[in-house]
């Protein structure tokens, strides 16, 4: 009887009940399920996007989250990705809810149960009373990756408040740096608003999310050059873009926490500072480099040391230093001064926007065209705020003249054509050489050198400088010497001259060694000279040439110590041509004399016999 109840053996109810292949299934699977139920409860995991180090205001230290553990407490149960039952391992010995919301790589919010429970209960029972209004905890990844800051349209003006009253100074400026998640904050002060005083301030940005309508900034404060610790240094900020179509202005309205979390923002127009970014002058967008320097969108110095490039729009330059920092400037022509063109050239005055690094204001340029591969530009020392201040305060005609070149140069006529030779050596410390010594610091001059090695019994006999008067034709420049034992000879290529009160300047270019190439700027100035020649009664004149050696750099102002020779001039290239010509037919006028001599005694012995 028991069995026929289900009680008892196999025959019974529950023997049929198992004997079934559906139900041994059935149970089979409940089974599984109550076991996965538990591994999955003993091997609960956070994301591994919550894996690392984090700041959190009030927390000790950095808070290292991984797989199993974050805040010091250990995962016991998960629901989806943002619902976590967590037990406290260290402090309060105790379980809580914990739901999590991932607003970015480097931000996570939290919000977690009040009460901590000393015995272990279900998730849901645990996150049940864990309401929408309890307090939200932000984390902040250490040694974030920044990103690129969300206000576009820089540089701006803008208006702060304190909690005084708006300072509206129009000197306040919001610039980005050259790495565009920096931008920099320059507070003027106003004497009438509490806690309005000049600084400076720098914002990295490094994360931005949404909110329902609100927009979400979180970033770094730092004071340029001021030590601070990292972590005190995290702000939020809340903002919001208005964009007038009709007057094509742009504002931004800004709040911001004041403390290292988010806690406090509700408006943009509360919080423990505000600002009010305005962007209406759109000026530097009309302001174009000129034609002629644009042509070419790359250009550089002689030397090679720093580069510019033009972007496609002609307004924006971006200036790279290839030097131990290998830093970038970018130049952002703001508003034409003014354009000359007269027998001196042509040139051209703007004011530009500069931003190196951190380092931004505004500057005064001067380009000048010298040929159509060679420019010269001056630029003023300091960086202004306002950009109507950078050439009245600052000359830049006053400054040196950095000579830019393209890539691929075109010969152009060398100036002062002619045939010299060199009377003397200026600029040597040496007041008597010897024949050989002058000769071979002459030489070395021109190769770059200084010191005076050589051998006593290499005297050099000759020294010549020929200018356009060449084979090469009028662009080329040799600088000859005739040794002993060797023979030196510096060829130079022209490509660009022009001419400041009386000195002629002069791009020219050799080949060093296989495929590189120097360039170099070469200074001339002519002058007349009158000397007594022996056998001559009198003085009679003469024109001298001083030339530079070859620099990196087009040097202005040179002075008497400076020039390296002092040339006497033999005659223009068509004379020295002519002369070339009249003794080649001397030459062939003399031959022919003396065949036909040769024929007439021929002749007359012929005759005579």
């Amino acid at each position: 009887m028991p069995d026929e109840a289900g009680c008892g053996g196999g025959g019974g109810l529950k023997g049929r009940l198992l004997a079934a292949p559906g139900t041994r299934r059935t149970l089979l699977a409940l089974l599984m399920l109550l076991v996965m139920s538990h591994a999955t409860a003993k091997d609960c995991s956070f994301p591994s996007t919550y894996s690392g180090r984090w700041f959190q205001m009030g927390k000790e230290g950095p808070i290292i989250a991984n797989s199993t553990h974050l805040l010091d407490r250990r995962c016991i149960a998960r629901k989806g990705n943002d619902t976590f039952l967590t037990y406290d391992e260290n402090t309060e010995k105790c379980y809580r809810c914990m739901i999590f919301t991932e607003r970015h790589e480097n931000v996570i919010q939290y919000r977690e149960s009040s009460y901590c429970l000393s015995y272990e209960v279900d998730l849901d029972t645990a996150c049940g009373e864990l309401a929408s209004d309890d307090s939200l905890y932000s984390m902040f990844r250490i040694d974030a990756k920044p990103i690129s800051c969300p206000f576009s349209g820089m540089p701006f003006s803008f208006s702060y408040n304190r909690g005084h009253g708006d300072c509206e100074a129009l000197e306040n400026q919001a610039e980005s740096c050259t790495d565009d998640s920096k931008l920099l904050l320059k507070y003027q002060a106003c004497a009438d608003i509490k806690g309005a005083e000049s600084s400076t301030e720098e914002l990295q940005c490094l994360a931005t999310w949404k909110d329902g309508r609100i927009m979400y900034l979180l970033g770094t404060l730092k004071v340029p050059g001021r030590p601070q610790v990292y972590e005190d240094t995290y702000r939020c900020f809340l903002y919001e873009k208005i964009h007038h179509v009709n007057s094509n202005k742009t504002e931004y309205l800004i709040s911001q926490s004041g403390d290292q979390s988010c806690n406090g923002l509700t408006a943009v127009t509360e919080g423990a500072r505000t600002f009010h970014f305005i962007k209406v002058d759109k000026e530097h967008t009309k302001c174009k480099y000129p034609s002629w320097v644009t042509q070419h969108h790359d250009w550089h110095l002689l030397d090679g040391s720093r580069s510019y490039h033009f972007t496609t729009g002609n307004s924006t330059l971006k200036v790279t230093y290839r030097d131990e920092y290998d830093r970038e400037e970018k130049v952002i022509c703001h508003n034409l001064e003014k354009v000359q063109s007269d027998h001196r050239g042509t040139a051209v005055k703007l004011v530009a926007h500069v931003t190196s690094g951190c380092d931004t204001g505004y500057i005064c340029m001067i380009f000048r065209k010298r040929d159509g591969h060679v420019i010269e530009i001056q630029q003023s020392n300091q960086k202004m705020i306002m950009p109507y201040e950078a050439c009245t305060l600052d000359d830049p005609s006053k400054q040196p003249f950095s000579t830019l070149i393209t890539s691929n140069l075109h010969k152009r006529s060398c100036p002062q054509p002619g045939h010299y030779t060199v009377i003397d050596l200026l600029s040597t410390p040496q007041l008597k050489l010897s024949r050989h010594h002058r000769s071979l610091v002459k030489r070395r001059a021109w190769n770059g050198e200084t010191n005076e090695a050589g051998s006593p019994n290499d005297d050099c006999q000759n020294t010549d400088v020929q200018i356009g008067c060449t084979s090469s034709g009028p662009n080329e420049m040799i600088i000859q010497e005739s040794c002993k034992r060797t023979d030196t000879v510096l060829a130079y290529s022209c490509h660009g001259s022009w001419e400041e009160n009386g000195t002629w300047y002069t791009i020219v270019s050799r080949n060093k060694t296989g495929l590189e190439k120097e360039t170099l700027c070469v200074s001339m100035r002519v002058s007349e000279s009158t000397k007594e020649l022996p056998g001559r009664v009198g003085r009679v004149e003469q024109q001298e040439l001083w030339l530079s050696r070859p620099q990196t750099v087009c040097q202005r102002s040179v002075s008497a110590d400076q020039w390296t020779y002092k040339l006497a001039n033999q005659g223009v290239c068509e004379d020295l041509m002519k002369e070339a010509s009249s003794s080649a037919a001397s030459s062939s006028l003399m031959r022919v004399s003396v065949e036909m001599s040769v024929v007439v005694t021929l002749l007359c012995g012929i005759l005579s016999r």
